[in-house]
């Protein structure tokens, strides 16, 4: 009985103290106040932002908290369920305000500016945090639409019928001859562990690469592909014309009609109207030469049209190191980023092993390096699951948060925000797209539709 009561005793004194042991005197749950200040970056003068809009959402639970900035630049939240959260902040700013602010006239009719922190923590002894704001880089050529969650693996192509949709977001024509998509590459999971190769975000600390000797700018300045495509031409073969787009297929050919595997296997769709016609794609990923050529097999299901112009293999792993995926596939849970770019110096680009490896072996991969001072347009997308979320690649000068699609294999795909329709000179119209560089404000999500645009 003795025993007993040194039992109980001990379990009423840990329930009576363990509020204490935390530091939270009983309110562990209770919301707390969180403050964030907000300024824009050295190259506008660090000055404070007003009437920025900063969101808060919990890792675990995705609830979200929408406040403004003051004059002052900071945004007050009064009442915030501890936890940990990611922290944007966004702002769009005309020209006559920019040329108020910063004395100097903006280049366009409008500039938008982001900032991100990651796992912000907030609880009684973390109550404020600094948010730098960057200018977003604007481009010409968009990725408007990513078809990357799939068909129903049994009623629809499954995998098979992924796609990217490049769009001319300007009023003049644009060759895409030339231009490169990555397919970029970094940790699949937010496990922040407080290892030798990851930053305090969860992501890859590229500077503990190997034979890396640029230091922190590795992670700040560049980004990391797994593999890269590029655009045939010779410099005008390819227009895109204002307000019209190019779509980049993994397969370029009709998934809604059956088809003969590179097997000789039948294959067929169970329920056309879940997947999509690509036959009239204008290119698509074919791998089965490049296979070859590295004395790799043709995979059954990288079914090559003629009628459907091949892209260009740029980059597929270093010689001898080659990537051992055979065929281009996106992540469908959402694990992916994505990024264009133009450059004449693709070869003399490095690429660098995943800094979780200290010494080289056989099964080493590299990833080239891409500045981020080339890329035109990038998009982060982000697991469907909350619980499951990754840690971004892209700067937030590139995109400032994520998008993703509802599922995997739910015939969704995330497509561009239509902002406007405005009359062209010949009279015809064209839709111009949303573009601030935060693919959360920029993007919806719903059925694949190449070529189309938001419904």
């Amino acid at each position: 009985m003795k025993h007993v009561f040194s039992f109980l005793s001990m379990m009423l004194f840990l329930v009576s103290c363990r509020d204490n042991d935390f530091g939270n005197e009983g309110s562990t749950l209770q919301p707390t106040a969180f403050r964030v200040e907000v300024k824009y970056d050295a190259s506008f003068s660090s000055l404070h932002a007003r009437n920025a809009l900063v969101v808060l959402t919990n890792n675990n639970s995705g609830d979200t908290y929408t406040q403004s900035t003051d004059a002052n630049g900071f945004a007050q939240f009064t009442s915030v369920i501890p936890g940990t959260y990611k922290v944007t902040v966004s702002k769009k700013m005309a020209s006559d305000e920019f040329n108020i602010t910063f004395g100097y006239a903006s280049s366009s009719s409008e500039t938008s500016f982001n900032g991100i922190q990651e796992n912000a923590v907030v609880n009684v002894n973390v109550q404020s945090t600094f948010i730098e704001l960057k200018g977003a880089r604007i481009g010409d050529l968009l990725i408007k639409q990513i078809s990357y969650a799939g068909s129903h693996a049994t009623q629809g192509a499954s995998f098979r019928d992924q796609f990217i949709e490049i769009h001319n977001n300007s009023n003049e024509v644009i060759y895409a001859d030339g231009l490169y998509l990555a397919q970029l590459y970094g940790k699949p999971n937010t496990n922040t562990t407080n290892n030798s190769y990851s930053q305090p975000n969860g992501q890859f600390d590229w500077s503990k690469s190997i034979g890396m000797t640029m230091g922190s700018a590795a992670n700040t300045d560049y980004v990391y592909a797994d593999y890269v495509f590029r655009i045939p031409g010779s410099g005008t073969q390819y227009p895109i014309f204002p307000g019209q787009s190019m779509v980049i297929a993994s397969n370029g050919v009709n998934h809604k009609a059956p088809l003969v595997d590179n097997t000789g296997m039948p294959v067929t769709v169970q329920n056309p109207a879940l997947t999509v016609d690509l036959s009239t794609a204008d290119f698509e990923v074919y791998l089965g030469d490049f296979n070859l050529s590295i004395g790799q097999p043709v995979y059954k299901y990288d079914i090559q049209n003629p009628a459907v112009k091949d892209m260009q293999i740029a980059y597929w792993g270093r010689p001898g190191y080659w990537n051992p995926n055979n065929d281009f596939i996106i992540d469908n849970p959402g694990r992916d980023s994505f990024v264009i770019f133009r450059t004449d110096d693709f070869e003399s680009f490095p690429s660098y092993s995943d800094p979780s490896y200290t010494t080289v072996s056989t099964n080493i991969r590299y990833y080239k390096q891409i500045p981020n001072s080339v890329i035109i347009d990038g998009v982060d997308l982000q697991h469907f699951n909350p619980n499951a979320q990754r840690p971004k690649m892209l700067s937030a000068s590139i995109d400032a948060s994520s998008v993703s699609c509802d599922a995997a294999f739910n015939s969704q795909a995330v497509i561009r925000k239509t902002k406007a329709e405005v009359i062209m000179a010949n009279g015809s119209k064209r839709k111009v797209l949303e573009d601030t560089n935060n693919s959360a404000n920029d993007f919806v999500k719903q059925k694949a539709n190449p070529r189309g645009f938001q419904q």
